[in-house]
């Protein structure tokens, strides 16, 4: 019998802020037998949305087909889940599909996208409801990225909406986009690299790119030369295993996943953090100023006095920052269920007294200086002094973390922690 996954279409997704470099990559991903779907969202705001679809014949023929999509709701989810992923099981039937394209607007960020495919149920008429994953499977994901300009935008606090690619009410930033895009990325195209001002600064962007996507193949181009289908097949075979490939991360995967390099280089540096001890959340979240300039981004597990049974995620990207809670430690639930990476994550930080709970975060750094970090990160731990005081002490210390948080923010004022998730949450970071 044939594996279900064999009989999947191959599924790419082409991901980047710059259309027009996207579109490129797309084109240059062409050949007989593909289909490049593309859904423009600048006018999704209105409920409008501009589908393409260009088909490629096994013979060679192309053929396009451009359509307005009206939504009900006017959002990228609404749009993902009422027209892409239906189309996608669609094409996935379709004789002459043996390969699926989707060139992602720049405001769409593709593991998001790598969820609905694997978990969204969606209908289609004549078929029974069932997720895209069932007929797709997401093999590649292209980001493109434009030399001259990327640096600037993944480190910025400038949101979607500020910068004209979304609707008022998305408060994301281009920083988050822009990493996102990057992380999840198994291959790299950087385009103008003559752009950015000189060798060195071309270095610099390097050294990001290669810490932010470790596994990731990465092709570099300067004006003059053409992105075409060879270099293309090129690139996507410069990978390596250790690529998203298509798989969100999970809070307990390895933070340091494909040996991502350690030493610095033109200023730039990966560094971890660790804690066997719980961070004091007033001071914490003093320290989290460190994280918003000079840092390209910072995602880890907090352990907080104030919070002792949750695992909190930390993420930021350039100006801005969120931390949300993602599950319990498994010395607050031994019963409860983990998979095995979180049971294996356990083994390795269990202690007699707290268990699992620890917390570990990594920063990648392009101008803050990194001993600096760890200092402001070392001073916001619990003392011996505190720690003797007892858990229920440091239970009911005073603190600005509810399950969500964002950073920057207003001055935390409250010590009633029963209303801490509605100060927190909707604030425009």
């Amino acid at each position: 019998m044939t594996p279900a996954h064999l009989d999947r279409t191959p599924l790419t997704l082409v991901t980047g802020l710059d259309r027009t470099v996207s579109a490129r990559i797309a084109h240059a991903l062409a050949a007989p037998g593909t289909a490049i779907v593309s859904h423009d969202l600048r006018d999704v705001g209105r409920g409008r949305v501009t589908r393409s679809v260009h088909r490629i014949d096994l013979d060679g023929h192309d053929r396009f087909s451009l359509d307005d999509v009206e939504l009900e709701h006017g959002c990228v989810s609404c749009t993902l889940r009422l027209d892409l992923l239906p189309l996608l099981r669609v094409l996935h039937r379709e004789p002459g599909v043996a390969r699926i394209v989707v060139a992602l607007d720049p405001v769409v960020e593709p593991e998001n996208v790598a969820l609905e495919v694997r978990q969204t149920v969606v209908d289609v008429p004549g078929l029974a409801p069932a997720a895209a994953g069932d007929d797709v499977s997401l093999t590649h994901t292209v980001c493109g990225v434009d030399a001259g300009r990327w640096l600037d935008e993944a480190t910025g606090d400038i949101t979607l909406a500020e910068a004209g690619l979304s609707v008022d009410e998305d408060e994301r930033t281009v920083a988050q986009v822009a990493v996102g895009q990057v992380r999840f990325a198994d291959t790299v195209i950087v385009e103008r690299a003559d752009s950015t001002g000189g060798a060195w600064n071309l270095a610099r962007l390097h050294a990001v790119l290669v810490r932010l996507a470790p596994g990731a193949g990465m092709r570099t181009l300067n004006s003059l030369q053409r992105l075409d289908t060879a270099l293309m097949a090129g690139a996507l075979g410069s990978g390596t295993r250790h690529s998203p490939h298509g798989v969100p991360r999970r809070p307990f995967d390895p933070l340091l996943a494909g040996r991502p390099d350690l030493d610095g280089d033109c200023g730039v540096e990966l560094i971890t953090v660790e804690a066997a001890r719980p961070f004091h959340p007033e001071r914490l979240h003093l320290a989290l100023d460190a994280l918003l300039d000079g840092v390209v981004t910072a995602q880890g597990r907090l352990w907080i006095a104030a919070n002792p049974d949750d695992v909190l995620w930390l993420e930021s990207a350039g100006g801005a920052l969120g931390i949300r809670r993602v599950g319990r430690w498994l010395a607050a639930s031994p019963e409860g269920t983990a998979d095995p990476e979180h049971r294996a994550m356990a083994a390795l930080h269990w202690d007699d007294v707290y268990g699992d709970r620890h917390s570990s975060v990594t920063v990648l750094c392009h101008r803050a200086a990194p001993d600096q970090i760890r200092a402001a990160f070392d001073d916001a731990l619990v003392t011996d002094a505190e720690l003797a005081l007892g858990p229920d002490f440091l239970a009911n210390l005073p603190s600005p973390f509810g399950t969500e948080h964002r950073d920057p923010c207003d001055d935390f004022e409250s010590t009633d922690r029963s209303v801490q998730v509605d100060q927190t949450e909707g604030e425009d970071r």
